[in-house]
């Protein structure tokens, strides 16, 4: 269900993505928007909002099985009264310091731009106040098993964001695309609300930073504020450095980042939310089954994601005509962002068993390894794209995000090796050359049957080529993975 729903996400994604390309284009507006969202995004990963599921379900889980149901109801209770107030004070803090600090997330806007950004950030602040709410309640769902609502709020999100494009943009002007991201949260947390209450859950007025459930969430997500911090200056940085490169770069980098995102989020990150209580519960109790779990699932998104991203990289241009190109974004912006998307595929397959590795570690209550092989990574591919956007120009940016994610995997392989006695790397590596293998096999015969083919290079011709390609190139990728005898169960 989760995986549907994911998908049923990502593609109402796509379709965000198209109404704004479509309706402006590459362009100074959408450079303002997406810059936008660095600062809002800031307080909101500083505070670790992102990662308050992986603290807080395991307490929840340990809470509900140990003292019953009304005390698990106070600790969510008091968990969100508490981050609702530190949350309060740095949006405040943040609205004030925005004109500050727009000079250095943008310092390649110019002064109408950066006048803009400054309007559409304060709007969009109002979210993380509302993402807070709205994730501790996802979060009490999926430690009761409630995945439909859940599931159900990022396609509400996505619909806010496409009604601010349409309807309130027109109406109210640029500032509109700001109050369609408001909306977006609001209906995010809307649609969670009945399936909460229906959970039993009251909230109630409580206020005790000294509890220690409390404490312990808060001791946990502490170190992984670090780590979400340090990815989000890594993200702020790499738009940065975008604003000093031309219109509509900023636009192509955001675009091209939230394609390469969808088979992460429809196989990674679905597999991760979904067993993550399930890991939480096996690290508790049945530690074999536990390291059974992790490899088996590390296998499988490996098996998934590896020829997908080989076929992503090989058509990613047809994929970019078929999903932005329409309205005002033209020719140019298609091959630009498609040039970035390729870099950015790099990293996919990588980026897609992190959010299993990472709450491999939280299962067993262990947030620093995490964090540590987070904060390491993004200082690389930090010092990288300093290092290669004076030659590479824009593409250094998506390489060094590329070069992040493959770090912080490496990393947190090697520790999971040694903090987990039945987790085996070298059979892991096997398999994954044998999937690898399969794939340059499947690309390589791609590129021979494409010398013999031409379905030209407009919305029809790009339709047909994605579709009958990756027909023809999983069929091969499966020939050649049950020939190498490649694991997936």
């Amino acid at each position: 269900m989760l995986a549907f729903f994911n998908l049923a996400s990502r593609l109402m994604g796509l379709v965000r993505d198209r109404v704004l390309a479509s309706r402006f284009g590459a362009s100074d507006i959408l450079d303002v928007y997406y810059i936008s969202f660095q600062i809002p995004d800031l307080i909101f990963n500083l505070l670790a909002i992102g990662a308050i599921s992986t603290a807080f379900i395991p307490l929840f889980i340990e809470y509900e099985t140990k003292m019953g149901k009304e005390d698990a109801w106070k600790l969510a209770s008091n968990f969100l009264n508490l981050l609702l107030v530190i949350l309060f004070a740095g949006v405040a803090v943040l609205f004030i310091l925005t004109p500050w600090l727009m000079g250095i997330v943008a310092p390649g806007f110019d002064e109408g731009k950066s006048y803009m950004a400054i309007l559409f950030t304060r709007v969009m602040l109002a979210s993380p106040l509302v993402f807070a709410v709205s994730i501790v309640a996802g979060s009490v769902l999926q430690a009761s098993n409630r995945f439909l609502a859940f599931a159900l709020a990022p396609l509400a999100y996505n619909l806010g964001i496409i009604v601010g494009a349409v309807f309130l943009e027109p109406m109210f002007g640029p500032l509109g695309l700001a109050e369609g991201v408001v909306l977006g949260a609001l209906l995010h947390l809307a649609v969670q609300l009945p399936a909460l209450f229906k959970a039993g859950f009251r909230w109630v007025k409580i206020f005790d930073y000294k509890e220690t459930g409390t404490r312990r969430i808060l001791k946990l997500i502490l170190p992984r504020s670090f780590g979400l911090a340090a990815a989000q200056v890594n993200w702020m940085i790499l738009n940065a450095l975008a604003t000093t490169l031309g219109i509509g770069t900023v636009s192509a980098l955001n675009f091209a980042l939230n394609l390469q995102y969808v088979p992460i989020a429809l196989v990674g990150i679905s597999a991760a939310v979904a067993l993550f209580p399930t890991m939480s519960r096996e690290a508790m109790s049945d530690g074999k089954a536990f390291s059974a779990r992790i490899s088996r699932t590390l296998n499988n998104i490996l098996t998934l994601t590896v020829p997908m991203s080989f076929l992503f990289f090989y058509l990613r241009e047809d994929v970019v005509r078929i999903l932005l190109g329409s309205g005002l974004f033209g020719p140019k912006d298609v091959g630009l962002t498609a040039d970035i998307l390729g870099f950015f595929i790099i990293g996919v397959s990588a980026q897609s068993i992190i959010p299993i590795l990472a709450r491999s570690f939280y299962a067993m209550q262990n947030t620093r390894i995490p964090v540590l092989a987070g904060i390491i990574s993004v200082g690389a591919g930090i010092f990288l794209a300093f290092r290669l956007i004076g030659g590479w120009g824009v593409l250094a940016l998506p390489l060094s995000y590329a070069s992040m994610g493959i770090l912080n995997c490496l990393i947190l392989l090697v520790f999971l090796k040694r903090r987990m006695a039945g987790f085996s790397l070298s059979r892991l590596a096997v398999n994954f050359s044998k999937i690898v293998y399969a794939s340059v096999i499947m690309v390589l015969i791609l590129t021979f049957v494409d010398v013999f083919v031409d379905f030209g290079v407009d919305l029809a011709g790009s339709l047909l080529q994605v579709a009958i390609f990756s027909l023809f190139g999983l069929l091969t990728f499966w020939i050649f993975s049950r020939l190498l005898k490649v694991e997936f169960k």
